[in-house]
């Protein structure tokens, strides 16, 4: 039923709307085809920005073209008394409408709406456009065979000034880079974080970022609080959960650096299963969801167990565990997984018994000598170090020979002067000795600043707090990675040889401050200098944004502005590091007034 007509369009029905449009099924009277029309709300035709906003829209899109993009067929033009924007006309859900009830999508089928979202968002990247709105609603699936990315309302130009009021932030909260919230640089890496979000919706059933009220939700995602996926829905795998995470770093520096390597990580994760091409893949799923899903299913333990197996060949035993584990997630009582876990359990202990049995030799050795020095000649002698079984000549009990072998330090305490006997060495005491356990030791972390996330050799981040402040560890050579929250300090990345001991081993690490951000303004053009403080003195222009180094999390500097023809002015700041201040408003007197 025609509800009314607008211009050379007949608006049928209401398909959705939003902040600042209504979406209509309608009917191009002209070329006799149905179009989706966005038409502004009326409360905003007088007003000049979403005007603006909407005409951008308009001309952006309508140069993209990607078969992932919403395609923009026409646009009213900025005299209409009606604002709109005529676009092909989608048949599917959004992926909101997709995942419902909680419900989370295979995994591979998640990271192919992935990889043809990113494909879309690298085209825009590429004509200097970021979107800024990535979220589940702004996708649709059409034709049961692909998703297309739309709704570039609030899309920037990449080196264009912004048009939105001062303290003004646009975007959906729960989907927004911590960058954004802030007001800091957007570029790529926005999207990138954005469409992180939709991964983790899609594989986890649910969004990373939530709280009892927008302030919350933002705060976490500054803070970069949200729980492992993996935890969440373990049947995705190690692999995926580890690109989600990356893709959600807080610092831009950590994710993705485009959306074409993300596509690409997407890609190789989809492929290990024999994915070859995700566009037919996630047409195969859309055609028929709940058939595809049990193939999957079937295909992807098949694959794992497989890629586990050459991946235990070539010595990688962490990732073949990784594939396994997945496997075991899926299908608990796979017999043959649960034999190939087993047979790599022994030999993992094999692999830590050799190393050992090789030191005991060594020290055995030794020790031996040690005996030939101290003891006279015809009292004692090594005949043999057999690799079969013990014995030894005359009764002697060869024991106190190894009986003080530290296995984690390696040290030897002085060996019995007693055994006067011609003894023959075999492998009880080398048996013995290696069975002495490689004793973990207890690594306490001292970060500084302590609001940090930790990760020790590629696991997930953790909050270091009251519930993880120690670890034990192996001795030997451990990576890790301290992730200050809020974006205060530089990520550090280093490895560090665990030495053995009893006693706990205290890491300490002390994190690079980033700058801050000062924006003094003022009536006319002046100069800003910024004292040294426990960083270093700064200067910059006023009405702009410029760096300081700090020396430490907060501080309080003094500033003085100048100007041509204008008193001093001379004032302070608190300074955060790796945040915006608060802007200065200031008042230039002319020089020699009173």
């Amino acid at each position: 039923m025609v509800t009314r007509r607008l211009e050379k369009y007949e608006l049928l029905d209401e398909l959705g709307h939003g902040g600042m449009a209504t979406v209509y099924r309608a009917r191009d009277t002209r070329l006799d085809r149905m179009v989706a029309l966005k038409v502004l709300h009326p409360h905003l035709r007088a007003a000049p920005e979403a005007r603006t906003r909407f005409t951008r829209e308009a001309r952006s899109v309508a140069r993209l073209k990607h078969p992932n993009i919403l395609e923009i067929y026409d646009y009213s033009g900025e005299e209409s008394e009606e604002s709109y924007i005529a676009a092909e006309l989608l048949t599917g859900p959004t992926l909101e409408g997709l995942v419902h009830e909680g419900r989370a999508l295979p995994a591979e089928i998640a990271a192919c709406i992935g990889i043809q979202v990113a494909h879309a968002l690298s085209a825009a990247h590429a004509s200097g456009i970021v979107h800024r709105d990535v979220k589940p609603g702004n996708v649709l699936v059409h034709d049961k065979r692909l998703v297309k990315l739309a709704d570039f309302g609030i899309a920037q130009m990449v080196d264009s000034q912004s048009f939105t009021a001062t303290g003004q932030i646009l975007g959906s909260p729960g989907h927004m880079a911590p960058e954004q919230i802030e007001g800091d640089t957007i570029d790529a890496r926005t999207d990138v974080f954005a469409l992180g979000t939709v991964l983790y919706f899609l594989a986890v059933g649910r969004l990373p970022f939530v709280g009892r009220n927008p302030h919350q939700v933002l705060k976490r995602i500054v803070d970069g609080e949200f729980a492992n996926p993996l935890r969440v829905n373990p049947r995705i795998g190690a692999t995926l959960a580890g690109i989600i995470e990356r893709t959600l770093s807080v610092d831009p520096a950590d994710r993705f650096p485009t959306a074409v390597a993300l596509a690409e990580a997407l890609e190789a994760f989809v492929a290990e299963i024999g994915i070859d091409d995700p566009d037919q893949a996630l047409a195969a799923y859309l055609t028929d969801p709940e058939a595809e899903a049990e193939r999957l299913e079937e295909v992807t333990i098949e694959a794992l167990r497989a890629r586990g197996e050459e991946l235990a060949s070539q010595g990688d035993l962490p990732g073949a565990l990784s594939r396994f584990d997945r496997v075991l997630v899926l299908d608990d009582g796979n017999e043959a997984v649960l034999r190939i876990v087993e047979r790599l359990g022994r030999r993992r202990r094999l692999v830590e018994w050799i190393p050992r049995v090789a030191l005991a030799s060594l020290v055995l050795v030794g020790v031996a000598c040690l005996a030939w020095v101290y003891l006279s000649p015809g009292q004692a002698r090594i005949d043999t170090i057999d690799a079969g079984t013990v014995s030894t000549d005359a009764g002697v009990d060869a024991s106190p020979l190894v009986a003080s072998v530290d296995a984690a330090s390696g040290e030897v305490a002085d060996a019995a002067p007693e055994a006067s006997a011609v003894v023959t060495l075999r492998p009880r005491i080398i048996q013995r000795a290696s069975n002495l356990p490689r004793v973990p030791r207890v690594v306490i972390f001292d970060p500084s600043p302590q609001r940090v996330r930790i990760s020790v050799d590629g696991s997930a981040p953790r909050p270091y707090g009251p519930g993880f402040q120690r670890i034990e560890l192996r001795p030997g050579l451990h990576r890790f990675v301290f992730q200050a929250v809020g974006g205060c300090c530089e990520t550090a990345r280093f490895s560090v040889n665990i030495p053995p001991g009893r006693t706990p081993y205290r890491l300490e690490r002390a994190l690079s401050f980033n700058p801050a951000r000062v924006l003094v303004r003022a009536p006319v053009l002046g100069s800003v200098r910024i004292s040294a403080g426990r960083g270093r003195a700064a200067s910059g222009p006023t009405n702009e944004i410029f760096l300081v180094p700090m020396g430490a999390l907060e501080e309080r500097r003094q500033f003085t502005v100048t100007a041509e023809g204008r008193a001093v002015y001379t004032g302070s700041l608190q300074l955060t590091a790796g945040s915006l201040a608060p802007a200065v408003r200031v008042h230039l007197g002319p020089a020699g007034g009173d």
